[in-house]
């Protein structure tokens, strides 16, 4: 059920923090920047969803890729998922 965590940020939060994670019905984490990637990084090639008539821009899968070239164990283990989803979509 969801209570209305989202409303409670303001573009400071977002400006003033790396990650602003929002804990609701779906937990999501919002960022600037994800790693090396930011915003103006990849708003270029941006894709977009529209879920109950709200517009939800995501990384292209490209940048999610370079989003996951971290240290992180689980980024390593998402980025090799994220290879193969790509590898498959191309038809390799």
């Amino acid at each position: 059920m969801s209570d209305g965590a989202a409303s409670e940020l303001t573009p400071k939060d977002i400006l003033e923090n790396v990650v602003v994670k929002v804990a609701d019905e779906v937990e999501v984490d919002i960022s600037t920047h994800a790693w090396r990637v930011t915003y103006a990084d990849a708003a270029g090639t941006a894709r977009e969803a529209v879920v109950e008539g709200v517009r939800i821009p995501f990384l292209s899968l490209d940048w999610l890729i370079a989003s996951k070239e971290t240290y992180r164990d689980q980024d390593a283990s998402d980025r090799l998922r994220l290879l193969e989803l790509k590898r498959r979509s191309l038809g390799a």
